[in-house]
């Protein structure tokens, strides 16, 4: 199988750890991966990633391939790979479909991220998404697809159909980790090609030391309170939402802190907000982290606090329940139809409702306790060897499908 993802070491987000485990699980079970990436000089030299030149974005190590050409197809192709699987939605993803389309081969798109989120986000324009779709379309040598005619958001929405079409419409099988992921949007996929497998993590073990040193190293007391979160410190994962949320926890509950671990894009936007939550002196920023000291902040803390309404999944979820974390969280979706289900406390989307749930979890440990143990055993059943082995079942359909087609 051959991967292909616009995200990468040394960088750290959901997409690489479902990327690395699914790697790592169909690689123990006999399987052969490539994954295809943008390049980066701290990335570690390994034989079964194919690092493509890449220039960087200026945020948070993130490097993105100029362009696809058949130079790349044709050096992927010397590994002979028998099936693409496309990750994310750049020019890396792009790449992947170009691939397939020209070496014939089945074709599997991973629906990690809600794009039109993201767009709406990061306030991306109108022109450039109508820029990308344009691109995307005459590299994979199509028609242009005519959008309908409306406002500027309909005009964005279209377009951003757009591009999800050119990268998924010809795919052989189309995975979402959650179905509420299916319950943000409209993918242009057939029901038959659309497959459910929630991503896993592995399970780390963390020495009561290394929780020590993480305290210490962030200026935590013994007697401070940790309430955690781990993800990008950015707008569409609902950080305007917890902060103000905090400074009310911290009225109930002096001795709580917040801990925000990852990488952040926007230092004056974030500082902005800290200054006004009045509590900045509860607040750490750790920035981005490796795995092993993120499993030692949730093994810190006592309450993981997720404000995200974008997330297909939220693999941090089920980081904090494999470390016994209870977790609050926003999203009725999620909480609905998510990888572990109810086993979190649903708050209301509001700093007031978010506070409330966050200060219970703090003042009622059998309920913490009960959350955590249902969290807990949920998460050990996504165990690594599981996803690989739901993947490789898609993957035989997919093969299917195309010899079919």
């Amino acid at each position: 199988m051959a991967h292909f993802s616009d995200t990468y070491l040394p960088r750290r987000d959901g997409i690489i750890t479902s990327l690395r485990t699914l790697t790592g699980a169909l690689g123990g079970a006999g399987h052969e991966c490539l994954t295809v990436v943008p390049g980066h000089r701290r990335q570690p030299a390994q034989p079964d990633v194919l690092a493509l030149p890449a220039v960087p974005c200026g945020v948070a190590d993130l490097r993105l391939l100029p362009w696809p050409t058949l130079r790349q197809v044709r050096r992927i192709e010397a590994w002979q790979p028998d099936l693409v699987h496309v990750h994310t939605p750049g020019s890396v993803g792009l790449l992947g479909v170009l691939t397939a389309r020209r070496l014939g081969l089945p074709v599997v798109h991973t629906y990690h991220t809600d794009l039109q989120a993201y767009v709406d986000a990061y306030r991306i324009p109108t022109a450039a998404i109508r820029m990308i779709a344009t691109l995307y379309t005459r590299r994979l040598g199509l028609p242009a697809v005519p959008v309908p005619a409306g406002g500027d958001d309909d005009d964005r929405r279209g377009h951003v159909q757009t591009v999800n079409a050119l990268l998924m419409g010809d795919a052989d099988a189309v995975v979402v980790p959650t179905a509420a992921a299916l319950d943000r949007t409209d993918l242009p996929v057939p029901a038959h090609r659309l497959f459910v497998v929630p991503s896993a993590v592995p399970k780390r073990a963390v020495g009561a030391h290394r929780a020590a040193a993480f305290r210490a190293t962030y200026g935590l007391g013994e007697a401070d309170r940790m309430v955690l979160f781990v993800g990008r410190v950015n707008r569409e994962k609902g950080i305007d939402l917890l902060l103000p949320a905090f400074a009310k926890v911290v009225a109930r509950e002096p001795r709580a802190r917040l801990v925000l671990v990852g990488a952040v894009y926007e230092q004056r936007w974030l500082r902005r907000l800290i200054d006004a939550s009045g509590v900045g002196d509860r607040v750490v920023v750790t920035g981005q982290l490796a795995a092993d000291q993120v499993t030692a902040a949730c093994a810190t803390a006592e309450v993981f606090a997720f404000p995200s309404s974008t997330d297909t999944q939220g693999l941090v979820l089920q980081e904090a329940a494999l470390a016994g974390v209870p977790s609050v969280i926003v999203d009725a979706d999620l909480h609905r139809a998510g990888a572990l289900g109810d086993a979190a406390v649903l708050a209301d989307p509001t700093p007031d409702g978010l506070a409330a749930a966050v200060t219970r979890l703090l003042h009622d440990p059998a309920l913490a306790r009960r959350t955590a143990d249902l969290a807990r055993t949920r998460a050990l059943r996504h165990t690594p060897q599981r996803y690989g082995a739901a993947m490789l079942d898609v993957y035989r359909d997919a093969i299917t499908a195309h010899r079919s087609g």
